[in-house]
């Protein structure tokens, strides 16, 4: 039997069978009973502590959706926080009655601020449950902040629950209502609680709990169900297609969504290739939701508005969206609002719209105006550059462009042959071919990946960061006790760094003549300087428990550090490892707040 449509405000006044599953993970199936029980614990528990504005985080996209129907029969509205840092904390916690967070460490920052676990309240009977007000406030959702300082915004229940029927009405057709979602952007974001909670949810399909990030482990999961859907960002769709894993769902995977960002045509391209779908793509802002989908293989550039939605080019050049899912910008009535995105943008007659680039990021140097995203393509055009971001440093006219690269394969092969400086030259006199020589980048910089967020999103202020320590990572960190740092990858709970071993490094010395190797104790210690990083504050082992050194680590090696924290808290597994070989691994039991470390 077809799962009815539930509309956001009706979930729990309709409501599904008992046994009609939810969610699924590692933690086991979750049907609509357990649902229910769980929000109406949850919700006896935040009334008791008041009503008002509460944080929201969880790693579960299942506790997330339990925190926000319990917040909403509570009469409250979820703030859903972003990440855990305490800077994010400390500045959210102003005016919050409380936080509903995992439990374990991480919360700190909220000082007196009540704090409830998601799916530890009491379980509670079954209690009256109530449609909720379509236009009362239900969700403050925070924008990326990759163009400035993250700024708030609220939603009502309508604003999302209408989207998601005008997604069910675009897209579901081509979706079985049996079909599990998978999913591997995070639903504190606009893009993730839609498609991965929200739309789930009022379709009646099936969604994962977990956030997988690697194809060894997420891909054998798709594969195991005759129908599923993934829902993921450009960074890690780049990733997925870089191998031939795909193939291995092609008779399961009937729809790949992606957002968060640009997705390169070559990328579209190879999911296509192993899919036989090219990915569907969605465009859209924290403030307007979505604006328009396209599938390259049928649309080719051009975006298509979802259903309701108007879009509109401005005497500037912005693309200017009538929306019935904004909650910001002007009235434009019947309950739409105008806003302006800061992308500039091209209309065609069918109502169609191609792209061309960010307005707010064309910058003026020594009196010339530059477009960023067009000097980016063009070195992404060179056969030595995978990636290029640019970032303009300096104020009037001191105002200079930096970039910050990654190698293609060919480029790797010239950076060593050649050297850092005929690289650069190289480089600069491509781009000066194009662009005037007072426009090309004053510093260049080269990672194995750029910084991005849960959302794959690039931040000008990690990109700052990036450049303002690359000059010292290659060289200060071969003379001194570290490893390079060659990337890195963070997300709830979780820190992987890409590391190589230094062929001077300092502990080497001793260990052994004719045979250097990196000693454990060696290993440990970068462990513990990366948790320090991924807790917040230098980590409180009480013990170590299955330590190993299976493989020796010798210098020149690369490898991937990873990070793991237990669901309560109070165990941190690592493993150092490359490609099967295992040089280090174990887990730490961690003291408790307040509780002494040994």
């Amino acid at each position: 039997m077809t799962a009815a449509f539930l509309p956001f405000s009706q979930t729990l006044s309709r409501g599904r069978p008992a046994r009609a599953l939810v969610a699924f993970g590692r933690g086991g199936e979750r049907s609509f009973a357990d649902l229910e029980a769980r929000v109406a614990g949850l919700a006896g528990a935040v009334e008791a502590v008041g009503r008002g504005r509460w944080l929201l985080h969880s790693v579960s996209s299942y506790a997330a959706a339990v925190g926000l129907l319990a917040l909403a029969q509570a009469g409250c509205v979820a703030v859903l926080v972003p990440n855990l840092g305490p800077a994010t904390l400390r500045r959210l916690r102003r005016g919050a009655a409380g936080a509903i967070l995992d439990p374990g460490p991480g919360g700190e920052a909220l000082g007196a601020l009540p704090r409830l676990a998601p799916l530890e309240a009491r379980a509670a009977p079954r209690r009256p449950w109530r449609a909720l007000d379509r236009e009362a406030p239900l969700a403050e959702l925070l924008t990326s902040g990759t163009s400035g300082a993250p700024r708030r915004v609220a939603k009502a229940a309508r604003h999302l629950e209408d989207e998601v029927a005008a997604l069910e009405a675009r897209l579901g057709a081509g979706l079985p209502r049996s079909a599990r979602i998978f999913a591997s952007a995070s639903h504190q974001h606009i893009y993730g609680l839609l498609f991965r909670v929200l739309w789930p949810l009022a379709a009646g399909r099936p969604f994962e709990s977990e956030t997988l990030l690697h194809a060894e482990e997420l891909l054998p999961r798709m594969a195991e169900v005759p129908d599923c859907a993934l829902v993921t960002t450009p960074v890690h769709l780049r990733r997925l297609a870089a191998g031939d894993g795909l193939r291995r769902v092609r008779g399961s995977c009937r729809a790949v969504f992606c957002s968060g960002g640009p997705l390169e045509a070559e990328t579209a391209k190879a999911v296509a290739a192993r899919l036989d779908r090219a990915p569907l793509e969605i465009l859209g802002s924290t403030e307007t939701g979505g604006v328009a989908l396209r599938q390259r293989t049928r649309d080719g550039e051009s975006w298509l508005p979802l259903p309701g939605v108007a879009c509109a080019v401005t005497r500037e050049g912005l693309l200017a969206v009538t929306s019935p899912f904004a909650s910001v910008g002007r009235r434009a009535g019947g309950g739409a609002r105008r806003f302006v995105l800061g992308d500039r943008a091209e209309l065609a007659q069918d109502g169609s719209f191609r792209l061309l680039g960010r307005a707010d990021r064309v910058v003026k140097v020594g009196e010339k105006r530059l477009s960023l995203p067009e000097m980016e393509r063009a070195l992404e055009a060179h056969p030595w550059v995978a990636e290029a971001a640019l970032v303009a440093r300096g104020r009037g006219r001191d105002e200079r462009v930096h970039a910050v690269l990654v190698p293609s394969a060919p480029g790797s092969a010239a950076l060593e042959a050649r050297g850092r400086r005929a690289f650069t030259r190289a480089l600069a006199s491509h781009l000066a071919e194009r662009f005037d020589r007072v426009l090309l980048p004053r510093a260049w910089r080269t990672a194995r990946e750029l910084p991005r967020d849960a959302q794959g999103k690039l931040s000008q202020g990690a990109l700052a960061a990036l450049l303002a320590r690359a000059p010292r990572a290659a060289g200060a960190a071969r003379a001194g006790r570290e490893p390079e740092v060659l990337a890195e990858r963070r997300g709830a709970g979780r820190l992987e760094r890409r590391l190589r071993v230094p062929a001077d490094l300092a502990w080497l010395d001793g260990h052994f003549e004719g045979l250097p190797l990196v000693a454990g104790v060696v290993q440990l210690r970068w462990v513990l300087e990366a948790a320090r990083e991924l807790l917040g504050g230098p980590p409180r082992p009480r013990r170590l428990e299955g330590l190993k050194f299976p493989e020796l680590l010798r210098p020149g090696q690369e490898l991937t550090l990873t990070l793991e924290l237990s669901p309560a808290g109070d165990r941190l597994h690592f493993e150092l490892a490359e490609s099967g070989r295992v040089f280090a691994c174990g887990q730490a039991r961690l003291a408790a707040p307040g509780e002494g470390a040994p």
